[in-house]
């Protein structure tokens, strides 16, 4: 993939995520800002996206993504199976839209290159109409999630609070780790500036 096409493909997911829009492909295992705007997907991105064990997963929009082992715990009856099904096939195709979008943005930028004349307007135009397209799908896709954890019972909830309560811990601990070998690494003359020299 082009550098082009790789940038337009983040624009475009930002642009969803500006408008609400919470993307079960594109979250990664930490919890996400309960806001979901730009910083929620700025973390989505430097996470990497959904592992191999969350691509299949639910995503609750505000608390983040629980992975597919996870699910397999709450014993889904199939009323929620159903739901949960809606809001992945839901997700997919928000997904497959953004890239296709994403293809038609590079597309233009390239034709603008190759005749060497840019139109920054005919950009942000098709930009605004992607967003608007995507928000309405997002909006859409967040509320096929929303009603999966309507339907969950008080123990598949509480579940679900362990769960995240387990992986802060985890996190935390990771946080106070990674602290611990940058503190390690400042030696005492660093620390402490040395004394100057006493005058003879």
């Amino acid at each position: 993939m082009s550098r082009f096409a790789i940038r337009s493909n983040l624009a475009a997911l930002a642009l969803v995520a500006a408008t609400g829009g919470l993307v079960a492909g594109t979250v990664m295992a930490a919890p996400t800002p309960a806001d979901g705007g730009p910083a929620a997907m700025h973390e989505r991105h430097h996470g990497g996206g959904f592992h191999k064990g969350m691509r299949d997963g639910l995503f609750v929009p505000g608390l983040g993504p629980v992975s597919k082992a996870q699910v397999a715990e709450l014993k889904l009856d199939d009323k929620q199976q159903a739901l949960f099904k809606t809001a992945q096939d839901g997700q997919r195709s928000l997904h497959e839209a953004m890239r296709a979008s994403g293809g038609k943005r590079h597309d233009l930028l390239k034709a603008q290159l190759d005749s060497g004349k840019l139109d920054p307007r005919a950009l942000i135009a098709q930009s605004e109409t992607s967003r608007d397209a995507f928000g309405t799908q997002a909006k859409q896709v967040r509320d096929q999630w929303l009603a999966v954890w309507d339907s969950l019972n008080d123990t598949q909830r509480g579940q679900v609070t362990q769960m995240l309560k387990d992986r802060e811990a985890k996190r935390q601990d990771r946080m106070a780790k990674m602290e611990a070998r940058h503190g390690k690494g400042r030696g005492p003359a660093e620390a402490a500036p040395s004394a100057a020299p006493a005058a003879k």
